[in-house]
């Protein structure tokens, strides 16, 4: 099943249309490289439909996200999308001096969830992980400084 279809398939299982700025937002992630903001989505859309708005992709956010379609981030005080996929968890680790954020796939998070299930019995059903702290570049420039 191709990402569309799968899409659509799930709006319509929820009596969901796939209207087309729903398609849009689904698109617009598809083909990004990157986590997107709201604003970074909004921008995006505009170059193809100037009179786009924030409050419809936020809208649109809501019932992919809901759905399980599109995964939010929270990173710093800003949400971040991007499609949800199975079997592509990654984790962030964000600079607090820089802003930088690596993104780090893998199962390195594999243990850490089998001991929250294990240890305190709770069944994990998605986990997010953002790692706040400095980056090889401003420790170095910090003890360059000193």
């Amino acid at each position: 099943m191709t990402p569309r279809e799968s899409a659509t398939e799930a709006l319509h299982t929820s009596g969901y249309r796939l209207t087309m700025q729903r398609q849009l937002v689904w698109d617009t992630l598809r083909h990004s490289k990157k986590h997107m903001s709201a604003d970074d989505i909004l921008g995006s859309v505009r170059r193809q439909y100037p009179r786009f708005n924030l409050a419809t992709i936020y809208r649109s956010l809501e019932v992919l996200e809901e759905l399980g379609l599109v995964k939010e981030t929270r990173i710093r005080d800003r949400a971040y999308y991007e499609l949800a996929e199975e079997g592509t968890d990654h984790y962030h680790l964000v600079c607090d001096k820089c802003g930088s954020t690596l993104h780090i796939e893998g199962d390195h998070m594999v243990p850490v969830l089998h001991h929250i299930t294990d240890e305190h019995e709770f069944m994990v059903g998605n986990a997010d992980l953002v790692v706040h702290g400095r980056c090889a570049r401003c420790q170095a420039k910090a003890a360059r400084a000193r």
